[in-house]
């Protein structure tokens, strides 16, 4: 069996007691996470301490035809792996983020699911590779953003029944943390953008003695023309007239 998410039956490593307490303290954590790149740190060291077979993780966030960025990663592999999956546009990782619930690599040696990732995954030393969706809350109606945790090992068929299990319990809780981290800097980036567009009106307002609703168009106008993100232009505006 090459990949994913046939699994079979085996003995549970982790009692439903320890596990519960663990996924508790993992709650615990995200609350205190002081924000989204914290938030998915604490999922990745969550994933290599308490799913079984795991030497190595990563939490992504992907967005589609925009690609996936790596939030955090708990090893050194993951950077790489993650990187090859974007360029080979294939792999468990993307599968797990738009497809399935969970996807699974058995063995990079003999797959043939992912056959340009698993040559390259091989390369880098990877054996077998587990990755679960995580579902983040919606911030509006053009919003598809979605994640994954990654695992990876070095043996392959690292993974089965166990880590299932207990990967998609993180995952659950994961969502959760991630999604609310994720909100929030998704609000702060809109006060901070909304805040500099207004310093930017009000910059045009006085140069070219216009109204509030002129210099808006102005600034959108501009910012078509020179095929610019409106706060990004806003944003070079203020520092052009910020005091040196």
């Amino acid at each position: 069996m090459d990949t994913q998410t046939q699994l079979g039956s085996e003995a549970p490593t982790l009692a439903v007691t320890d596990l519960t307490m663990a996924m508790v303290e993992v709650a615990e954590a995200l609350s205190e996470a002081a924000d989204l790149m914290a938030s998915a740190r604490v999922v990745a060291d969550a994933a290599v301490a308490l799913i079984p077979g795991v030497e190595e993780a990563s939490v992504s966030l992907a967005r589609r035809g925009v690609g996936i960025d790596t939030l955090a990663s708990a090893g050194s592999l993951p950077d790489l792996a993650d990187a090859a999956q974007v360029q080979c546009g294939e792999g468990p990782c993307i599968q797990a983020a738009w497809q399935d619930k969970i996807a699974r690599l058995d063995d990079t040696e003999t797959d043939r699911t992912w056959p340009e990732f698993s040559r390259r995954a091989r390369a880098l030393g990877i054996g077998s590779m587990l990755s679960l969706q995580l579902s983040l809350p919606r911030l509006d109606e053009e919003d598809d953003r979605i994640g994954a945790i990654n695992t990876y090992a070095m043996r392959p068929h690292a993974f089965g029944a166990d880590s299932a299990r207990v990967g998609l319990i993180l995952a659950v809780h994961a969502s959760v943390g991630v999604g609310s981290a994720e909100r929030e800097s998704q609000l702060r980036t809109a006060l901070d953008s909304r805040d500099v567009i207004g310093q930017a009106k009000g910059l045009i307002m006085a140069q070219q003695q216009v109204s509030a609703d002129e210099a808006f168009s102005l600034l959108v106008r501009q910012a078509r023309d020179t095929n610019t993100r409106l706060r990004d232009l806003a944003a070079t505006l203020v520092a052009g007239h910020r005091p040196g």
